[in-house]
């Protein structure tokens, strides 16, 4: 497995726990008045391993690297929108394809 498509799982991963930590918020299943950095801690994550997906897959899987590269603007977006309103959630998943996108790609042949 390149290192960049096990970036690309980890972005995956971290993303959907913190999508579905988010969920759970917004709908009270979950609480976290005391730990809400449980929640950002997971964004960034998700942000940081999708930056390191497009940067390992420019040397051993550009089209990795390409289909990573989108979730990029959304996940810059959302620190800017507020978290109760209903884009929040609406520009969050429009990260999910890409992501999805990205680990779905082979690794190149050499």
């Amino acid at each position: 497995m390149s290192l960049s498509r096990g970036l690309a799982i980890g972005a995956l991963a971290v993303y959907a726990t913190t999508a579905t930590m988010g969920v759970g918020l917004a709908t009270g299943a979950w609480r976290n008045e005391r730990h809400r950095w449980v929640h950002h801690v997971g964004f960034i994550a998700a942000t940081t391993l999708t930056a390191a997906t497009v940067v390992a897959g420019l040397r051993d899987a550009p089209g990795r690297a390409l289909a990573a590269a989108p979730a990029l603007l959304p996940l810059a977006a959302l620190p800017r929108i507020r978290t109760r309103s209903r884009w929040h959630p609406t520009v969050a998943l429009t990260a999910a394809p890409w992501l999805v996108a990205a680990v779905a790609r082979p690794d190149r042949k050499e």
